[in-house]
């Protein structure tokens, strides 16, 4: 007798292996490449982290078919999510490139970026058999692809509130360290303009 839950556990413990979230560290452009069935949905997403300065660069995506067909563009953006299917199988082209222009520092430095990419499919799904078992496992690689697709939402939310947090604590440093240095600088001239009367009435 089949165990239905012993059936989910294994397509979701399959599902692991599809999914590819890595941390680029590039300064102008980098591409990847990956193969895919014709029809065979994926989706993905990137975030850019705060570079050195504390400030977040923008990005040109483009992604290209087999045919040098482009499927999707997006510019001048610091994060992006994108879900396609494709239309022809075979390799496929991943390019981010850094857009100074829209970016606040222009400057072409080593800048990570969050990638993350799923196919929304489970390994198999188009082998199933017609079974008595075939309605359980329909909605098993249903269930599969929801939680895929809500894993890399997470994923992508995650980074994204991340890369937030990091801005805001970059700037309230700075903000502070400006504090300092202004107290500093109130104090210094204080100190001086007394220094300065006291001796100007001791000649006297």
């Amino acid at each position: 007798m089949e165990r239905p839950w012993l059936l989910l556990a294994l397509v979701l413990l399959s599902a692991m292996g599809r999914s590819t979230a890595i941390k680029l560290k590039f300064q102008g452009e980098e591409c990847l490449s990956y193969t895919f069935q014709q029809y065979e949905y994926f989706y993905g997403s990137f975030v850019s982290l705060p570079d050195v300065y504390g400030s977040t660069a923008k990005y040109d995506l483009t992604i290209t078919a087999p045919s040098q067909q482009k499927l999707y563009e997006v510019h001048k953006e610091s994060e992006a999510t994108f879900h396609l299917v494709p239309v022809e199988s075979g390799s496929h082209k991943f390019c981010l490139k850094f857009n100074p222009d829209a970016s606040p520092t222009r400057y072409v430095i080593p800048r990570d970026v969050l990638w993350n990419i799923n196919i929304g499919y489970s390994e198999g799904h188009d082998k199933v058999e017609e079974t008595d078992t075939q309605y359980l496992w329909h909605h098993v690689y249903q269930i599969d692809g929801q939680v895929q697709e809500l894993k890399s939402t997470l994923h992508y939310l995650y980074w994204r509130e991340r890369r937030h947090r990091e801005t805001v604590e970059s700037t309230h440093k700075r903000t502070l360290l400006y504090a300092v240095l202004r107290c500093v600088v109130l104090i210094g001239a204080s100190v001086g303009q007394v220094l300065f009367i006291r001796r100007m009435f001791s000649r006297r």
